[in-house]
């Protein structure tokens, strides 16, 4: 389950960096060809800004395997032994739940939506909408995976994804 974690951590980690290379070389081209041609492409910010959310989302999937997203963790650091593992176990089943939830909803909302962006006429919004609950579903997935490792090491933090990485 460790090594499972960790690739899902390394996988979603370098989709995101890639991602934002291209968002970057976007942007970058379409500032040098508004010095160079005079005008830039016409879908940069779109693309720019979908790209961004896209890289955050995927991101996201490893922050949830790994149990690194945001959090208030000050009622963690206090609880030990047997309470804390019931509270990893409440607060997961609560993150998997929202998980659960937003990518339902965002699965109707990719259904239901049919129109074209104005600047980037082949791409509907239904393409854009369907990174939502497809990464909404596997972060939920990935609290899964986290949760599992948490009790597979018998309630014990253990080591994080990341740690030493280069050795295996």
């Amino acid at each position: 389950m460790y090594t499972l974690q960790r690739w899902v951590d390394r996988i979603t980690t370098t989709i995101a960096c890639a991602i934002i290379a291209v968002y970057m070389i976007i942007i970058v081209y379409n500032v040098g060809s508004r010095y160079i041609f005079g005008g830039g492409i016409q879908w940069y910010m779109e693309s720019s800004q979908f790209l961004n959310v896209w890289a955050m989302f995927i991101a996201g999937i490893g922050l949830c395997a790994s149990n690194e997203h945001l959090r208030v963790s000050l009622i963690d650091e206090l609880l030990k032994g047997r309470i804390k593992t019931v509270d990893r176990i409440i607060v997961s089943v609560f993150t998997f739940a929202f998980y659960a939830l937003v990518a339902y909803s965002a699965y109707l909302l990719a259904m239901r939506s049919r129109q074209t962006i104005s600047t980037m006429e082949p791409l509907k919004m239904s393409y854009v909408y369907w990174m939502l609950p497809v990464t909404a579903a596997l972060s939920a997935l990935a609290v899964v995976l986290d949760l599992a490792c948490f009790l597979g090491r018998g309630g014990k933090e253990g080591k994080k994804p990341d740690d030493n990485l280069l050795i295996e």
